[in-house]
């Protein structure tokens, strides 16, 4: 992180840098180090790194996220100060497609598909969106929102539900987003119009073989 400042003539006293109020590193030309670092959970210094108007940062983590503030102040007589901040935040973004689940392997033409699709574990919680053969899925009617659920590390899990009859020629995708970054996975939903038929069918069978066979028993 960069801190920029002019002087104007004036001599530099100190550079302090505050993540949420507390102090993490200063930097005094007077001193011999000029750099001093104090431990914060979550922020670590690269002291040889750091100079009098950049701080480096290393192993970030969730707990680096926060409000930094740098505050430049000057030299006697006049010792002047001036200070800035804005917020760091800190994304997890995985490597790993979402995961869908609860689909079957052949279907009936509009029978009812019932699926989720949970993504990998990330940080802020992604924004999941189904598409069917490449048309996003907008109608509230079909989707079921079950929000995120916090895993280990502060990291987060979000899952989506779809329902929606199936037809031919089927391809569900689901797409996880933070900002630019997208993750996605895809299934065919293999229909057939004489899939309950067939069901049907094979149950006739099976019941008459054990008829058969009981019958051959006795």
């Amino acid at each position: 992180m960069t801190c920029d400042y002019d002087l104007e003539g004036g001599r530099l006293y100190s550079v302090k840098w505050y993540r949420d109020n507390e102090e993490f590193y200063r930097y005094m030309p007077r001193l011999r180090p000029p750099q001093h670092a104090h431990r914060l959970d979550g922020v670590k210094v690269d002291v040889e790194r750091s100079s009098a108007r950049r701080v480096h940062l290393r192993d970030l983590t969730l707990k680096s996220r926060g409000l930094y503030r740098c505050e430049v102040s000057e030299e006697a007589p006049s010792f002047h100060s001036a200070q800035s901040e804005a917020f760091m935040e800190v994304y997890y973004f995985s490597r790993d497609n979402p995961r869908i689940s609860g689909h079957e392997q052949l279907y009936a033409v509009d029978e009812p598909l019932d699926v989720n699709c949970s993504s990998a574990k990330a940080f802020p919680a992604p924004e999941l969106q189904w598409y069917i053969n490449g048309e996003k899925v907008i109608e509230r009617g079909l989707l079921i929102a079950y929000g995120a659920k916090p895993v280990s590390q502060g990291l987060l899990i979000s899952t989506l539900g779809l329902k929606a009859p199936a037809i031919p020629n089927m391809r569900i995708t689901c797409i996880a987003s933070i900002g630019t970054h997208k993750r996605e996975r895809s299934v065919v939903i293999e229909t057939s119009s004489s899939a309950r038929s067939m069901a049907k069918y094979s149950f006739i069978i099976l019941t008459t073989v054990i008829n058969i066979a009981i019958h051959m028993i006795s």
